[in-house]
């Protein structure tokens, strides 16, 4: 990829970047589904005309805090490639790549909200909510996407990367999502988890916590994009919440606005 941006960069104004999705891809972050089927994004100058095959133009002038180097190539800072981006793709699929851009210090939390709070431009609206719930410590796009079943339900949000601790200080694990209770701990599971080494140490892990109190809920990908129904209910119970079947909705609506609802899932 980067060896083709090299290659079209010759053919552009100077005063060209590389941005969205292609910044997303040079810079390694977690992608929404199919993203390596995408144009190559760029934006020029106002008035530059590129007609390219397989090349995307956003004509708009860029300011010195827009544009960063990068394997020698110009590319739109990450709070700016975040607003490009929210032009184009759902509230979930910008907030897996809001998560990684902050995570490998693309930006700052600060930058991305003073970025949501300029004025006007597509997918402003987008921005303003994803700044608001894009979160640093995630680890994992999956583990986002876990996350996102709970918050995007409307219910209390749990924290992500906590140390979790027994009754005299001790430390006893990490976990991916702890719940506003102190002891409910969500677990995202990942293919590598069913490797069978890693699944006893799972199992060893999940039976420690619950010793010193904690409730462990593990989830799969399955369980993410097919079940998430179940998730909800689990956290109500977890938390003592009356059982709501239509708190689910509002993540069921954006999730099917997302790139994730067409992933592909094995049984």
């Amino acid at each position: 990829l980067t060896a083709q941006c090299r290659a079209l960069a010759r053919l552009l104004p100077p005063e060209s970047a590389f941005s969205g999705i292609t910044v997303s891809r040079l810079l390694g972050w977690w992608l929404p589904q199919s993203a390596e089927l995408s144009p190559f994004q760029v934006t020029v100058p106002p008035g530059c005309v590129i007609r390219r095959k397989g090349v995307r133009a956003i004509r708009r002038s860029l300011g010195v805090g827009d544009v960063i180097e990068h394997d020698g190539l110009r590319l739109t800072a990450g709070a700016r490639t975040l607003a490009d981006l929210a032009a184009d793709y759902s509230l979930i699929d910008l907030v897996v790549m809001a998560d990684s851009a902050l995570r490998l210090k693309a930006c700052s939390e600060a930058e991305l909200a003073l970025m949501a709070s300029r004025p006007g431009g597509r997918g402003v609206r987008t921005l303003r909510r994803a700044a608001e719930l894009a979160d640093a410590r995630s680890e994992s796009a999956m583990e986002t996407l876990t996350r996102l079943v709970i918050v995007l339900s409307k219910l209390p949000p749990p924290t992500p990367q906590v140390d979790l601790h027994d009754e005299l200080g001790g430390w006893l694990a990490r976990g991916d999502l702890l719940g506003p209770d102190g002891v409910t701990v969500l677990e995202y599971d990942g293919a590598d988890h069913n490797e069978p080494a890693r699944h006893n140490a799972d199992v060893r892990r999940w039976r420690l916590l619950e010793r010193h109190g904690f409730k462990v809920y593990p989830y799969t990908a399955l369980d993410v994009f097919r079940g998430s129904a179940q998730m909800v209910a689990d956290y109500q119970d977890a938390l003592g919440l009356p059982r709501d079947p239509r708190a689910v909705e509002g993540w069921l609506r954006e999730f099917d606005r997302s790139s994730f609802a067409r992933r592909p899932l094995r049984p």
